[in-house]
């Protein structure tokens, strides 16, 4: 059984359907892309990230099944994206839809040195700089409390096969400043 964890956010309206309504959508189309839905996560308002000006983000993760291999399913989720209305502009700018492939069961792809090198690049070098192949898990994982603690709900049980910790764990671990609390939106 193939499953994975997968990070939902928008923090643009487009059409006249909010950052919620998006996410929704995006969900309810998981099914005609191959990809069954396990369990999904409450809906989380956090502030956006890393520009903290920019509109509030809805975040959600859920977990899938699919027979598919990591790199289809990252395709089906640019899929999605775009049909949304998802245009790529600014890396971790402001977005109408963005689809995150956190991982694969317990995989590390394509190995532990490229996702090293990622998981120790400054910030600023992430932010000019985008992998050229999938990383898995997702090397920013540990540092964002929006995709954390609703990966919690869905997958408390995922061990990052790195760190060795659970999201609980990887929560726990550090102290997070105000700017990173979430507020429920909805269950």
């Amino acid at each position: 059984m193939k499953n994975y964890l997968i990070a939902l956010g928008s923090n643009l309206e487009i059409n006249n359907m909010t950052s919620l309504v998006i996410i929704k959508k995006a969900l309810n189309s998981f099914s005609e892309f191959n990809m069954t839905i396990i369990k999904e996560s409450s809906f989380w308002e956090s502030k956006s990230y890393p520009d903290k000006d920019q509109p509030n983000f809805i975040n959600a993760v859920c977990k899938v099944y699919s027979e598919l291999e990591p790199k289809y399913i990252l395709s089906q989720l640019k899929c999605i994206e775009k049909m949304l209305g998802r245009k790529f502009n600014k890396r971790w700018g402001n977005r109408v839809l963005d689809l995150d492939l956190l991982s694969f069961g317990f995989d590390i792809l394509p190995n532990k040195v490229i996702f090293n090198k990622w998981y120790k690049m400054p910030l600023k070098q992430q932010l000019s700089c985008q992998p050229n192949e999938l990383i898995l898990p997702h090397p920013r994982i540990q540092d964002r409390l929006f995709v954390l603690i609703p990966m919690n709900e869905v997958a408390p049980e995922w061990i990052h096969p790195i760190l060795n910790k659970s999201p609980k764990e990887l929560i726990d671990r550090k102290i997070w400043d105000k700017e990173n609390y979430l507020k429920l939106v909805e269950k």
